[in-house]
């Protein structure tokens, strides 16, 4: 979290999390679009982000502005260096599962890693706001909510479900994690 205290500026970092192609590239594709945000792709190779995707959201807060750059990681665990660059830093998760059966155990490796990363950039004991997103809801071979939430979500932590490729549940996703960090704010300046 940075604060501009001259400007009234708070600005969060958010990153989208998951395995590749899990929907990350195209939440942030859909939010930019449906909230009129220019999203910036770096390096990216047919389906895969190579480096990472990135748009910025600004919420009024009172008199404050809070500006929300919201981020995704390559989902390849070849990528390690640049996933820990781009979590350097993060205020706030999104953790994008391909809610497809064949995934589960990937999603499930995926988290854990999540938990490490967090470790590896100084995050690790503190409580770091994070949502769920199941994407990918609509495909036939899609796990339902309950099994979703009985294999990843022990912490039960907020969680959606989605269809980014359709645009439902996105701006929901985006709105659950605002809200948690938000609200965090908020207790910070009481």
């Amino acid at each position: 979290m940075l604060v501009d205290i001259e400007k009234k500026v708070i600005k969060l970092k958010v990153v989208y999390y998951g395995i590749a192609q899990s929907g990350k590239t195209t939440n942030l594709e859909v939010i930019s679009r449906m909230e009129g945000l220019s999203l910036l792709k770096l390096d990216t190779h047919g389906e895969h982000t190579l480096v990472f995707d990135f748009a910025t959201k600004k919420v009024r807060v009172g008199d404050l502005t809070v500006s929300f750059a919201l981020y995704t990681i390559p989902g390849q665990s070849i990528y390690t260096d640049i996933r820990l660059t781009v979590m350097r830093g993060v205020d706030g998760v999104v953790f994008v599962v391909d809610s497809q059966k064949e995934r589960l155990q990937e999603n499930m490796d995926f988290f854990q890693l999540l938990k490490e990363d967090l470790k590896l950039v100084g995050k690790g004991g503190e409580v770091v706001p994070m949502v769920i997103q199941y994407n990918k809801m609509d495909l036939p071979n899609a796990l339902s909510f309950e099994e979703l939430e009985r294999n990843l979500n022990r912490e039960r932590l907020t969680s959606f479900c989605a269809s980014a490729i359709k645009g439902e549940g996105v701006i929901e996703t985006l709105k659950g994690i605002e809200d948690l960090l938000i609200a965090r704010i908020e207790r910070l300046m009481l």
